[in-house]
């Protein structure tokens, strides 16, 4: 089931806020004069500041109406604790000054170029850069208020992540899940996640991992999974699994063959680890570790060579399915 509709209308309108703000910037850049880049851009900052201050100040406005809209008054909340949206503009992300981060665009394109790196090639590297920036500021500065807005109110005891599509891998797994409100919210880069608020007597319906790989096209699956793992989830795999393990991927060497494995939950507390009957420390490592290697998808299914049972077999033993 999908998240209420005024979850769904906040993440949308930030959203956009956020894509029309990198747009904006997008255009400052292409006035960028080429053959005096830093001078131009330091001219130009000026502008792209109070362009990107402005949909600070706007996403960090749009906090309290929005829960206002879905929980109503909160008869405990002080008078006096009033989110200042003004207050989180100017602001990047990790605190520096804003202007500090909205230079990287313009080192990103100086630093191509002194690689050897085009000058239409470099140009196109600090857009991207501006892009990824300018994205990343307005959701994080919105994320930012929307956890003031319910600290401050006592009815708020925690929060859910709120995913809609497109999304990547690691955002899909952390749908639905709770956090209190001292638990910082996990994002990426152009991140555009949001959080819903839960009180003792309003828990949201949002979209869990498993309904938005439901609703997602076979494209976007592949886009965000790859093709073995898309096809492991259809032959009953645990999302949650498939993702954890490409944080740890590597290669090992198994019976004179180098395979794709993973180190994820190959330790004595991993799902994997518990499967395993013989362990081993390796220099370095402060816990001991299954002793053969936990298999990835690509290479469960290359074993298997069109077997689909053994496929799944493989898949049980490696903790894939669960």
């Amino acid at each position: 089931m999908s998240a209420p509709a005024p979850v769904r209308r906040h993440q949308e309108e930030r959203a956009r806020l956020a894509m029309a703000t990198a747009r904006a910037a997008g255009k400052l850049w292409r006035q960028l004069d080429r053959d005096n880049m830093r001078e131009s851009w330091q001219q130009l900052l000026p502008q792209l500041l109070l362009i990107v201050t402005g949909s600070q100040s706007a996403a960090a406005a749009s906090a309290d109406p929005y829960l206002q809209r879905l929980l109503g008054d909160d008869p405990d909340r002080a008078e006096s604790d009033q989110l200042v949206p003004q207050a989180l503009a100017g602001v990047a992300p990790d605190g520096r000054p804003l202007g500090s981060l909205l230079m990287y665009p313009l080192w990103a394109t100086l630093g191509a170029l002194a690689r050897g790196a085009s000058v239409a090639f470099a140009w196109a590297s600090g857009a991207a850069v501006l892009d990824l920036l300018v994205r990343t500021v307005i959701a994080d500065t919105g994320r930012a208020a929307d956890l003031i807005g319910m600290i401050v109110r006592p009815a708020i005891t925690s929060y859910v992540r709120v995913v809609e599509l497109p999304a990547c891998a690691r955002c899909i797994v952390l749908a639905s899940r709770e956090y209190t409100l001292s638990t910082g919210f996990e994002r990426h880069p152009r991140c555009d996640c949001t959080m819903a608020p839960v009180t003792r007597s309003f828990t949201p319906t949002v979209t869990s991992a498993k309904q938005v790989f439901a609703q997602m096209t076979n494209a976007q699956r592949h886009k965000a999974f790859g093709a073995a793992a898309v096809k492991a989830i259809g032959d009953g795999a645990d999302i949650e699994q498939l993702v954890n393990a490409r944080r740890g991927m590597t290669t090992a060497t198994y019976y004179r063959r180098t395979v794709q494995s993973t180190t994820e939950g190959t330790t004595r507390r991993g799902i994997a680890g518990r499967r395993a009957k013989k362990f081993e420390r390796v220099a370095g490592n402060r816990y001991a570790t299954a002793r053969s290697p936990r298999l990835m998808p690509e290479e469960i299914y290359r074993l298997a060579d069109g077997n689909r049972e053994h496929a799944i077999r493989l898949l049980r033993r490696h903790a894939y399915i669960v």
